[in-house]
């Protein structure tokens, strides 16, 4: 037996003469029986939660008998039912076997074989419920595994991230702003719950490429000359170079970020110039919160905007720098736009 607990024998009785049978045969092997005469009780404590194992069943040829033992089935594949009957005809056999019965037994019954029936039905159900639970502990200690894989995954990106906020010193605390309006705003798109975990810890590494620009160009506090704007932009495709390739959805859709998040909807942001619904969604989401950050956000070359003014002007490049729908999107979870930035905001 289970060393949890006894297994169960509930049985539906028609056949008075029969109950003191079972009970002799079931108690010596330390099986639970409790009795019922109404057909409609057995289904009911089937789905209760009673731990029914075995199910014995007086049968009188009646459909209604094996239209239960079906409906038994459908709800738990693997319950042991056996009927007793003083019906010996073929053809109601198999019928009964058809309907999923296991044991058909003819009245009057013997006690010795019922007992050693009783035995090895039980010991299936009790081999069958170890198992499971083996079943169960071993998907546990796989998903276990599978999480603690993810969390090393999900560290390694958030310190991939961290190599590109380690030289530009003036994006303290950016990379997981960024990474939470970007799930954010995915959410409220009604993005699948994969989607707004990529955006969450994707969108960090949309800045990555920084590491291959130059500290002078990267930190520089003037205005940038054209030749050393044309070297940062370099950045979107060697973030790209340095994520793409690999197996993690992670670092694929950081790939795709790295790459198109300084596109414009209007065809005139960089690298490639895409336009509109070219430009992959992962990217045109990460532009909203990219700019909306750095607009907010206390810069070497600048001071934070206040959040109307922001607000303001994410309105105003709406069709020209960003996608109109994210850009939607995003105004109506300003309220917990500004509560991230303020949650993440970088000590001084």
């Amino acid at each position: 037996m289970t060393e949890n607990r006894k297994l169960n024998l509930l049985y539906y009785n028609i056949f008075p003469k029969n109950k003191d049978i079972i009970l002799n045969a079931a108690i010596p092997i330390d099986i639970s029986v409790s009795f019922t005469d109404n057909i409609n009780d057995v289904m009911k404590k089937v789905m209760s939660g009673s731990n029914v194992d075995m199910l014995f069943i007086d049968y009188n040829g009646s459909q209604n008998i094996l239209d239960l033992v079906s409906a038994v089935h459908k709800y738990d594949a693997d319950l042991l039912i056996c009927f007793v009957t003083d019906i010996s005809d073929d053809e109601e056999k198999i019928k009964a076997y058809n309907a999923g019965v296991i044991e058909y037994f003819i009245m009057p019954l013997n006690s010795r074989v019922l007992q050693a029936v009783l035995k090895n039905t039980a010991g299936l159900r009790d081999s069958r419920l170890n198992l499971y639970s083996k079943a169960d502990n071993l998907q546990y200690e796989v998903q276990q595994a599978i999480n603690t894989v993810k969390e090393r995954e999900l560290e390694s990106l958030l310190l991939l991230a961290r190599v590109s906020e380690y030289k530009d010193k003036d994006t303290s605390s950016h990379i997981l702003r960024v990474g939470k309006y970007s799930a954010m705003i995915m959410e409220n798109l009604g993005g699948s719950r994969e989607d707004i975990e990529l955006m969450l810890y994707s969108a960090p590494l949309h800045d990555v490429g920084k590491i291959g620009i130059a500290d002078n160009i990267l930190n520089k506090t003037s205005r940038l000359t054209v030749e050393e704007y044309n070297i940062m932009k370099t950045h979107t495709i060697k973030g790209y170079e340095i994520l793409t390739g690999t197996k993690s959805k992670y670092l694929e859709a950081g790939a795709i970020i790295a790459l198109s998040h300084h596109e414009k909807y209007d065809g005139s942001g960089y690298p490639k110039g895409l336009k509109g619904d070219e430009i992959p969604l992962y990217g045109r989401i990460t532009a909203v919160a990219d700019v909306f950050d750095a607009l907010v956000s206390e810069r070497i070359y600048k001071n934070s905007w206040t959040l109307t003014q922001a607000v303001e002007y994410i309105k105003s490049q709406s069709g020209i720098h960003f996608d109109p729908l994210i850009v939607e999107k995003f105004l109506e979870k300003i309220d917990t736009a500004a509560e991230i930035a303020k949650e993440l905001k970088p000590e001084k």
